[in-house]
């Protein structure tokens, strides 16, 4: 018997965006996530990315006019699994627009600042894996430091 699902937040996966557009806010957020990773990991903060970048990357990644007009029915991080082509296939969607109780398009956040060919088609194929899991017609690779959208 083939299964495949997403699963919804705990909330009832009610659509919503946890990134406010919000300047200030939004650096505070990434000096915050900097300092909980120091403080798990303090031999990772010597190469731990720049809080400024970090925020400004955010931010301009979901005012994209190709985010933009997804974020009302977008909901973040959600698992994903199914049985393809006889293996079983798990991971965590990065993002899912939601509409009507239907995936349409599914986002993947890479932060790759000079992703290679091979990592390219690696990141494709997870897509495509999760865009066939969950039945949405559209996906896309979002290369967040170069602002760049692969749409499969």
């Amino acid at each position: 018997m083939h299964q495949a699902g997403w699963a919804a937040q705990a909330d009832g996966g009610v659509p919503y965006w946890e990134l406010a557009e919000d300047d200030h806010a939004v650096h505070e957020r990434a000096r915050l996530l900097l300092e909980q990773l120091s403080a798990v990991n303090p031999d990772g903060v010597a190469s731990a990315p720049d809080s400024a970048e970090m925020a400004s990357t955010a931010l301009r990644t979901i005012c994209a006019p190709e985010i933009a007009e997804l974020r009302a029915v977008l909901v973040p991080e959600l698992a994903v699994w199914s049985e393809l082509e006889g293996e079983h296939v798990a991971g965590r969607a990065d993002a899912l627009a939601v509409e009507q109780d239907r995936v349409t398009v599914v986002l993947d956040w890479k932060s790759d600042v000079a992703p290679t060919a091979q990592d390219r088609a690696q990141h494709a194929a997870q897509l495509a894996d999760y865009r066939d899991i969950v039945g949405a017609k559209r996906g896309a690779v979002v290369y967040m430091s170069t602002g760049e959208m692969a749409w499969l």
